[in-house]
């Protein structure tokens, strides 16, 4: 049996509700009341995928945490998690 990533990674579709050039953001967990630093993901009418981190301080990444580190993004992570996922598979493929 597949696994169930690596199976979704194989076979996309295109999830409902989900709509071309609408953009979806979400604030990570450590903006210390800023309410800054949000990665943000469109996608083009032909699919393409467009990522970005428009408000994140210099030099700083985003953080997602864990439900054992008090995340309120977890499906947000779960989702960072396939990506890394993906980008492992597509390196080790020489994609």
């Amino acid at each position: 049996m597949m696994n169930p990533i690596r199976h979704l990674l194989e076979n996309p579709t295109w999830p409902e509700g989900l709509e071309a050039r609408k953009i979806y953001r979400r604030l990570h967990d450590d903006h210390d009341g800023t309410r800054k630093g949000h990665l943000s993901v469109v996608f083009s009418d032909d699919g393409d995928a467009w990522v970005s981190i428009p408000d994140a301080r210099p030099g700083e990444g985003l953080r997602f945490r864990s439900y054992a580190g008090g995340g309120s993004s977890l499906r947000t992570r779960a989702a960072l998690l396939i990506l890394a996922e993906a980008m492992r598979l597509d390196e080790e493929e020489g994609r």
